[in-house]
């Protein structure tokens, strides 16, 4: 029996995968052309990197997001927002609660705000 991961992927972080995802799929991006441009960017990840971090098996630091958000022409804001496209919650889920369809976790309301 395999063991949960010890620092499984938050909300943000299952953002960015899903995003990262996406942007790469919208461009028609392989691993290996994304590995080139990244690179180009000044950032080398490799391909079983930049797979890993897609399925979640890796976690995606700030220098990556950084150099994805460079090479995709985003924000680090746009790379972290909820998949709007999900045509359940629309990537806002009611507060306390996540999004059966893409997993997007509602933030709850702060105080005072």
């Amino acid at each position: 029996m395999s063991e949960p991961p010890r620092n499984p992927l938050g909300p943000a972080g299952r953002n960015a995968q899903r995003n990262i995802r996406r942007l790469r799929e919208e461009r028609r991006f392989s691993y290996a052309e994304l590995a080139e441009r990244l690179a180009g960017a000044g950032h080398r990840m490799d391909v079983l990197d930049l797979s890993a971090l897609e399925r979640g098996e890796r976690r995606v630091d700030v220098d990556d997001l950084v150099a994805l958000a460079a090479v995709f022409g985003r924000s680090l804001d746009q790379m972290l927002a909820p998949p709007a496209e999900c045509e359940n919650c629309h990537g806002a889920p009611p507060a306390g609660f996540i999004c059966i369809r893409c997993e997007t976790t509602g933030l709850p309301a702060r105080a005072g705000v």
